[in-house]
């Protein structure tokens, strides 16, 4: 079975799922979301705006917008043949065929679905390129390694990290949060770089599935609480997703093989870096959404991502090849650790304003 038709399978999912009410390219661009114009902007309201918009996003998410819904989807498409490549380049190329599409599966983990006789559709949660982009930029801005002066307080950044993961948890998908300003030079190209290769880690962790031969003998497990209703997924139990992500981070090491020892000592610390920060994120929200009350579809699939980043951490530390390789990541987890504070303090708002008669 061609791709060709695997896409074509993925397209009527899709709309058997009523993610949008079509998916040819739509005929008029979506309406311009809210966006902060300027890095001043941000969080600049008086705190009772503030809380408001928070709110507003709770109570009433935003749309499948089909516009935003096709530019995710071309990065996966852009994506997905090199994480294919590099699948070739260790060494282990898939006998099936694989396609990777936005999907609103309500987890930052990708989810494989096995088609007889067609191939495995990687279902990709359409909120994690927002996420990703998101909560980069507000580190990128806030911390002054990344340029100085910083772009955002302490406040600000706090503001904005909870604007993101509050659109993320109730948001069933769709990006419901105001967009942040352009970035420019160094914090761009690291944003950027980053975003690539943390999605390019989702991918390779689903394919690693198929290139392990996890996913024949798997089981499936039906989930109601998706945003689109109950979704079916394969469980191949916590040892070979360890194994997955293993697999999946050889093969993004495997790319750096080539680089002097400038080169990687600037680009290894940052695939490091963005593959941590896809289960820290997944470690952080769980444990928002634990304490908000929220269920996460399928979250038992899966080790606890404090489990899969311990021994992800310990494969690394042996097969990474520049001193401060792990340093980046442990920064990006004690700054999201710091602002969990100030995150849930607007959470934790939210839920009083919503309880008031």
């Amino acid at each position: 079975m061609t791709v060709e038709e695997l896409r074509a399978r993925h397209l009527r999912l899709l709309r058997d799922r009523r993610v949008v009410d079509r998916l040819e390219p739509p005929a008029h661009r979506d309406p311009a979301p809210e966006r902060y114009h300027t890095w001043t902007q941000v969080a600049a309201e008086p705190p009772p705006a503030r809380l408001a918009r928070l709110v507003d996003a709770r109570v009433r998410p935003g749309p499948y917008r089909p516009a935003h819904l096709h530019d995710q989807q071309r990065t996966l498409d852009a994506l997905q043949p090199e994480v294919l490549h590099l699948a070739h380049a260790a060494g282990h190329p898939p006998d099936t065929p694989v396609l990777a599409g936005v999907f609103p599966t309500g987890t930052l983990d990708g989810l494989s679905v096995p088609l007889p006789g067609l191939g495995v559709l990687v279902l990709v949660n359409t909120a994690v390129l927002d996420l990703l982009d998101g909560v980069l930029k507000i580190m990128t801005g806030a911390l002054p390694n990344y340029g100085t002066p910083p772009l955002l307080t302490d406040e600000q950044a706090t503001y904005a990290l909870a604007e993101a993961v509050n659109a993320y948890l109730y948001g069933n998908g769709a990006a419901s949060v105001r967009r942040l300003p352009e970035l420019s030079g160094q914090r761009l190209a690291l944003v950027g770089l980053m975003v690539r290769r943390a999605t390019q880690f989702v991918l390779a962790h689903e394919v690693a599935h198929v290139l392990a031969g996890h996913l024949p003998p798997a089981g499936t497990r039906t989930d109601p609480g998706t945003p689109v209703g109950p979704l079916e997924a394969q469980v191949v139990g916590w040892p070979r997703e360890h194994e997955a992500d293993r697999l999946a981070a050889a093969m993004l090491l495997h790319t750096l093989d080539e680089l002097g020892p400038r080169e990687l000592d600037v680009h290894e610390p940052c695939l490091v870096g963005a593959l941590l920060l896809v289960l820290f994120l997944h470690e952080v929200t769980d444990r928002l959404a634990a304490e908000l009350g929220l269920t996460v579809p399928f979250a038992d699939l899966h080790p606890p991502p404090v489990r899969r980043i311990q021994s992800l951490v310990e494969h690394l530390a042996g097969r990474v090849r520049t001193p401060r390789a792990l340093d980046l990541a442990a920064d990006v987890a004690t700054w999201l650790e710091d602002q969990l504070t100030g995150v849930r303090h607007w959470l934790r708002l939210v839920d009083q304003a919503l309880a008031r008669p």
